[in-house]
């Protein structure tokens, strides 16, 4: 099947610089039905306006802008759940006597899914996206794609002990509890994102309000008491990952429990599980959970990838269902009494990771 596109450039002389005097501007119109005009101009370096597109910088646009939809194609195949994808480009021009042309181009791919568990994955598509792009198929010039380290899941903040005491670089803000779940009000989501964009500006760092006594024989005896005083003080202690911060399995122990006994509560809800019996869903959740924050990974060696979205499809679920999964892990998380640091980087998960599950409207 064969496409055509077509667009129209005008350039016009400039009283100030005629043509073909030596001054002469490089100011170009480009125009096409439906998007309008594009100023045009010739590169800073080849005397032009740097305030408006040159030819390099659109070639540079139509190759990231085709490697994204080429991504999202792609993805949808994959029936992965992408969140954001966005693509820094750098492209190489080499003038000289002879002319000039492109030599080379590098491509920095980045994309967020809903699933950390598919990131893998979701990163391993920008070749296959790179393979498909109409633009990179066509230049003659090789294109380089280099994939930064991602991290899915936030990043805590570290810490130091150089007072004596531990110092987070970030500081954790005061917890806001919703009252009740709206999930069909996209508005309120929207708010709670650009509420914690604006609570991680002003964070400059706070010290911690309870230094540790040093009973290093006492600590290493009781490993439960030091993950607890950790989750209160926002201090890791020695501890490095998430879940032995917020105090390790039993801490996730009793939100699988405090969840699923609203689970088991509420009829309407409770239907859409097809075991009469909760307490395999619950040790499922409990062992996903334990292993999505740091903890043994149960989880996959007896189930295998969690494929969440995969796994959910079956079921009906649609905004009330959604909502309902959320209000309930509200109410499990408050029962937990996580530093607000963790509970605000915990409930930001369980938010994206039910939209995420949802399949009907």
């Amino acid at each position: 099947m064969q496409h055509e596109f077509s667009l129209r450039a005008e350039w016009n002389t400039d009283a100030a610089r005629p043509h073909p005097s030596r001054g002469f501007t490089r100011d170009v119109v480009i125009q096409a039905e439906g998007p309008g005009e594009l100023p045009g101009s010739a590169a800073k370096p080849f005397h032009g306006d740097a305030s408006r597109w040159n030819p390099e910088e659109l070639l540079l646009a139509a190759l990231v802008e085709c490697h994204i939809l080429s991504y999202l194609y792609v993805a949808g195949q994959a029936e992965l759940e992408v969140e954001k994808v966005t693509v820094r480009g750098e492209l190489t021009l080499e003038a000289g006597a002879q002319g000039g042309q492109v030599t080379s181009a590098t491509l920095y791919p980045e994309v967020w899914v809903a699933d950390a568990m598919q990131l893998p994955r979701a990163r391993e598509l920008h070749e296959e996206a790179h393979r498909q792009c109409f633009i990179a198929r066509s230049v003659n010039f090789p294109i380089t794609l280099e994939i930064p380290n991602q991290h899915q899941m936030p990043e805590l903040p570290q810490f130091s002990s150089r007072l004596g005491a531990p110092i987070a670089v970030l500081k954790p803000r005061r917890a806001k509890k919703p009252s009740q779940v709206s999930g069909n009000d996209e508005a309120r989501l929207a708010a709670l994102r650009a509420e914690r964009a604006a609570e991680q500006q002003r964070r400059d760092g706070v010290v911690s309000q309870t230094a540790q006594a040093e009973q290093p024989a006492q600590e290493a005896a009781e490993p439960t008491e030091a993950a607890k005083t950790a989750q209160q003080t926002n201090a890791p202690a020695e501890q490095t990952s998430f879940y032995e911060q917020v105090g390790g399995e039993p801490t996730f122990r009793k939100l699988a429990a405090e969840f699923y006994k609203q689970v088991d509560a509420d009829p309407e809800f409770k239907a859409m599980y097809p075991e009469e019996d909760l307490g395999p869903a619950e040790d499922r959740l409990r062992m996903f959970l334990i292993q999505y924050w740091g903890g043994p990974t149960d989880y996959s060696q007896q189930r295998g990838h969690p494929r969440l979205r995969a796994r959910h499809m079956p079921y009906h679920i649609d905004s009330q269902a959604r909502d309902t999964w959320l209000k309930f892990m509200r109410n499990a998380m408050d029962t937990l009494e996580l530093s607000p640091l963790h509970d605000e980087t915990m409930w930001d998960y369980f938010q994206r990771a039910a939209r995420a599950m949802q399949n009907q409207v």
